[in-house]
């Protein structure tokens, strides 16, 4: 039989270790803006590969678009959208924030062990105090 401090050691690990994947399926993205002038969009999806962009020119304000593509001189995406590169007046590309994902480890971090920290305080041999 497993012991009181054991048990709750292990299931501690384990909270421990689902708090990292969680915040680690929840870092902070951020949209960064891409110079038109510095490098070629074709050039830029080509080679980048983005998940997801999102695009305003003629006609189009802020539109996120999903595995986009360049068919020639279009800028192509699933579900049949089509527009012409030269058409195209802002680009951004979604990408990972690094010093917000690491602060909200930290303060996760921080929480976790503060909760894990109350309940021990309020706990007697593994049973709860009266």
């Amino acid at each position: 039989m497993v012991g009181a401090n054991e048990g709750m050691t292990r299931y501690r690990a384990r909270a421990v270790l689902l708090l990292f994947l969680l915040l680690n399926l929840t870092a902070c993205h951020t949209w960064n803006s891409v110079s038109l002038d510095a490098i070629s969009l074709a050039q830029l999806i080509e080679e980048d590969r983005p998940d997801r962009i999102r695009v305003s020119g003629v006609g189009v304000l802020d539109l996120e678009l999903e595995r986009p593509a360049v068919d020639g001189d279009q800028l192509v995406a699933p579900g049949g959208f089509s527009m012409p590169l030269a058409d195209i007046l802002r680009l951004e590309v979604r990408g990972l924030h690094i010093l917000r994902s690491l602060g909200a480890g930290y303060l996760g971090g921080l929480g976790v062990f503060g909760l894990l920290t109350v309940i021990d305080i309020f706990r007697c041999d593994g049973i709860w105090a009266c």
